[in-house]
């Protein structure tokens, strides 16, 4: 019996629906690393009869693993996301531990890094279904952005951001969305929206 179809029965059986359709993303996955698929590795998988394991060449290894977390990470709930997106802002927030300046480049790193998972943590949270939004701290002429989220159970948490470098450029509705079909087009994308 294969490896794959000892891990499916077992699976049929203890697993519960979220995480039968991880192990189906995973045995997916597994199965184009031996074919021609996305995340096929450098060579050829092999699988050794006496022990059923699967083997196959490290080169790319990293960026084939960053996918199957991407895939599995893909099944996960809004509500996790948001947890882990929350916490991951707290990992890198150098604020957390105080800092006030000056700014190195791994700071200004940090920083850039706190705000997209800001901006990120602010879907999943209109995702999840929690009072969100963007407020603005006129005495705050550096960071006048301000996203809140209220958290069941925990209360209100901010961020001020920087705001927007440049100003609206007059743009009317019709240009704005002639621009997003442009770029979809340009990185070879089918828009989703009708000319």
């Amino acid at each position: 019996m294969s490896s794959r179809s000892r891990v499916r029965r077992r699976c049929d059986v203890e697993l519960t629906p979220e995480h039968q359709a991880l192990v189906e993303a995973v045995e997916t996955l597994l199965g184009e690393w031996s074919g021609p698929g996305t995340v096929r590795p450098h060579g050829v998988a092999h699988q050794d009869p006496r022990t059923e394991l699967l083997t196959w060449h490290l080169h790319g290894l990293p960026e084939q693993l960053d996918y199957i977390l991407a895939a599995l990470r893909g099944h996960e709930t809004p509500e996790v996301r948001l947890a882990r997106t929350l916490t991951e802002i707290a990992d890198v927030d150098p604020s957390r531990t105080g800092h006030s300046g000056p700014d190195t480049p791994e700071i200004t790193a940090r920083y850039a890094r706190r705000n997209a998972l800001v901006w990120a943590a602010l879907s999943l949270a209109h995702e999840v279904g929690l009072p969100a939004g963007v407020g603005h701290d006129p005495a705050d002429e550096v960071h006048p952005v301000v996203v809140y989220i209220e958290l069941p159970g925990g209360g209100q948490v901010s961020w001020h951001l920087p705001a927007h470098p440049a100003a609206w450029d007059g743009h009317t509705t019709a240009e704005k969305y002639e621009r997003v079909i442009a770029f979809a087009e340009l990185i070879g994308e089918r828009p989703a929206v009708g000319r």
